[in-house]
């Protein structure tokens, strides 16, 4: 009967210690972990730094910084959740890319979630039009907030927007 009752005790000790131990995290980088399509490529989201990019010189063979600035302002953006709601319609989407990926070389923003989310909104950036860029745009746009014109598409149950030029999408301050 002790026997039984001081296993159930310690079941119930090592169930607990082992929950406290998740719940502290232990060593999660807290960052989301994509699971790209067949042939996407997941891009680093590049870290903010407190200075200013002349203040330290850019290392030989290290990518150019790109700073992407304004270049109009959304009138009556709708949110990346909304979207759903607005399929095959032209909107102005406004949302933070939480994350880039280089799919068969055209660029993907995932505007509202990370790319393995469901409910994210991907900005396709085709290979062809990066070039009008003036940088690399899933570097110029990693992390930022956007505002994107365009038409809502459902591509296999994700939301796309399609950007052809700088003049569909620009950060928003």
């Amino acid at each position: 009967m002790r026997s039984r009752r001081w296993r159930a005790l310690l079941a119930a000790g090592l169930a607990a210690g082992a929950l406290a131990l998740a719940a502290c995290g232990g060593g999660d980088d807290d960052g989301p972990t994509p699971t790209p399509a067949s042939g996407e490529t997941p891009a680093e989201t590049p870290a903010a730094t407190a200075t200013p990019a002349a203040a330290s010189p850019t290392p030989a063979g290290s990518p150019t910084p790109v700073v992407f600035e304004p270049t109009f302002t959304c009138a009556n953006p709708i949110a990346p959740l909304e979207a759903r709601l607005h399929r095959g319609e032209a909107v102005e989407l406004q949302g933070r890319v939480f994350g880039t990926a280089d799919r068969n070389g055209d660029a993907v923003l995932a505007v509202g979630a990370s790319l393995d989310a469901l409910l994210r909104v991907e900005v396709i950036i085709p290979a062809a039009s990066r070039a009008s860029f003036p940088g690399d745009p899933a570097i110029g746009f990693a992390a930022r907030d956007v505002c994107v014109r365009g038409t809502v598409e459902d591509r296999s149950g994700i939301l796309t927007i399609t950007a052809t030029s700088p003049d569909d999408i620009t950060v928003v301050e």
